[in-house]
């Protein structure tokens, strides 16, 4: 299955579920006032050409859009994903998980958490061992989860700083890129 939405800056309008690109593509061909682009992977809506209230009809069902929905402040980008069935599928479904900001497929996500929280733990024992008390804050946030001292440095467990950590040559080496 593929879901279809409507990305207006950072709010995403889920318009609904497709079997195939196919229908999508032609559920989009039926909307006057959406603008395709050569890819066909390219679709936009400028707020200003969407109606106040309009009825799409496709294949028997009507969907309402109106410019009410939007907050005039961007085009409308118009995406879709495959969304895995889930009784449809042996071993790990197919797709992505969001971590902190950060998306990952879903047959990569096991070995990124503990990759993540054996770095984790080797920092805060690392601090530790050197009489620091150590703080891990931030899980949820938009900056993300980070570890940090009193007067040291704040270290975001993020991919860029997980791939870093595991290149370096110690905790200490990868600490004093910090310092």
């Amino acid at each position: 299955m593929y879901q279809l939405k409507f990305i207006d800056g950072k709010k995403h309008h889920i318009v609904g579920m497709f079997d195939t690109v196919e229908e999508i593509k032609e559920w989009l061909a039926v909307v006057p006032f959406i603008t395709a682009y050569e890819s066909e992977k390219e679709y936009t809506m400028e707020y200003k050409d969407i109606p106040d209230y309009a009825e799409i009809e496709w294949r028997g069902s009507i969907y309402p859009l109106t410019r009410h929905s939007f907050s005039g402040d961007h085009t409308v980008v118009i995406d879709w994903s495959y969304v895995a069935t889930i009784k449809d599928h042996e071993g790990i479904v197919p797709g992505y998980t969001l971590i902190e900001g950060y998306m990952y497929e879903n047959s990569d996500v096991e070995e990124y958490i503990v990759v993540r929280n054996k770095m984790k733990d080797e920092l805060k024992d690392y601090y530790t061992l050197h009489g620091k008390t150590v703080f891990v804050d931030g899980l949820g946030t938009e900056q993300g989860e980070y570890i940090t001292t009193e007067g040291g440095p704040i270290i975001h467990i993020d991919p860029m700083n997980v791939d870093a950590w595991q290149k370096s040559e110690s905790t200490e080496a990868f600490v004093k890129t910090f310092e």
